[in-house]
Formats: structure tokens, sequence, C-alpha cells
């Protein structure tokens, strides 16, 4: 019944919002993917004292975005608009995430909504490969914090929702980011993926629980 009621309800959320990314081409998600993303994303919103699901859904003015980008390949993006007390957003999601498992998208949607929380500028992966020594330590130390929001809200919607796994965040980086780059891939990301893997061992072994930062409205946002 619960899978029911998220298909009804994501046929009207979720909307495609845009024709490529990266060059890969847009579609809207099939009511199977629309229920296997909100079954990942409604616990995280949740615990983040978010409004669910099946308030955003009631809601004329809170939307969020869902769009999949046609290949195999293993990525996940989301792009900010946040609004008080609404939160706005739109993830986008490549075929080859939607196949690996449960638990590794879960936290890749957490790592993305830790860029939004923290109000990360959006990078092209593609200019990442060619930033100067500075811009790179940036985005580097980026992904680090995004990471470490995505393990403590993984931590804590593990304790609340029996759902979940900050083991997953390493997992993820290990296999999917160089999967993402392939023969593209530099030492120095390669280094990069190393470090954010190791630095996401250590956190989730950690007993400490870094404390989350509240979703608030973005400088300029509607």
């Amino acid at each position: 019944m619960r899978q029911r009621v998220f298909a009804v309800l994501l046929t009207f959320l979720f909307t495609a919002c845009g024709p490529t990314i990266q060059g890969y081409p847009l579609r809207g998600p099939r009511p199977r993917e629309s229920r296997q993303v909100a079954e990942l994303l409604d616990p995280l919103l949740m615990t983040l004292e978010l409004p669910s699901l099946r308030i955003i859904a009631a809601s004329s003015d809170c939307k969020i975005g869902f769009a999949v980008a046609r290949t195999d390949r293993v990525n996940v993006w989301s792009s900010p608009a946040t609004t008080s007390p609404c939160l706005y957003f739109t993830l986008l999601i490549t075929e080859g995430a939607l196949e690996i498992p449960p638990e590794q998208l879960m936290a890749t949607i957490a790592h993305e909504l830790g860029h939004l929380a923290l109000h990360h500028t959006p990078q092209s992966d593609t200019a990442t490969l060619t930033v100067s020594g500075e811009h790179w330590r940036a985005i580097q130390a980026q992904e680090l914090e995004a990471d470490r929001f995505a393990i403590a809200l993984l931590k804590r919607t593990r304790a609340v929702h029996q759902v979940g796994s900050c083991e997953a965040m390493a997992t993820f980086l290990r296999h999917s980011v160089p999967d993402w780059y392939g023969t593209e891939i530099s030492t120095r990301m390669d280094d990069a993926v190393t470090q954010r893997a190791a630095s996401a061992d250590a956190e989730c072994a950690s007993l400490d629980l870094a404390p989350l930062p509240r979703f608030r409205p973005a400088a300029g946002a509607p």
C-alpha cells in the first residue's frame, strides 16, 4: 500500500527539468523509478525535520523535481533553490545510478542534500578536471563537507527509521566515482577519491555525531 501511495504522489510531484546534463539527454522518471527514489528520499527529509513527501505533494507551492539522465554511467546531481518554509530542489539521477544498491543511492542523495544545505556552488564535472590548484582544493573541501553531512544524516536516519548505511558512502566513492570519470580520471582525482573514501570510513566509524545545519533559504532565493 505504501508503495502505491508513493507512486500516485510522485506522478504529480516529480517532473523533468531540462533537456540535457553533461551532454546526456534527460527524461521524466517512470513510476517505478519515482517509487524507488521516494522511498530513499522520504526518510532523509523527515530526519532533517523537513516536510515529508506526502505533505510536499499536498502543497500548491513546495515541489521537488526529479529527472533521469540517459546513461549507464553512475552519477547524481542536485539543483538548488530554497525558500522558507518550503524546500525546493531538483534531483538528476542517471539510469546507471538507479541500478546501484539502494543504500549507495541513498548515500549519494544524502550527499547532494549536503551540498544544498551548505549552499555549495554547483560545479561542472568537465571543469573540475581542469581547474587550478587553489580552485581544486576549494572544490574538494566542499565535497568533503557534503560527505560529512551525508554520513551524519545517514547515522541519524538509521537510528530513527532503520534505513540507510553510512558505510555505503565510502563504497559508493570507491566504485562509482571512477566509473563516472572512466579513462578521463586524473591522478589528483584518483587521490581525492581515495582521501574522501578514507575520510568517510573514519567518520562512519566515529562514535561522535556531527551536527547538521538546518536548511535555510539561499541568498537571493525566491
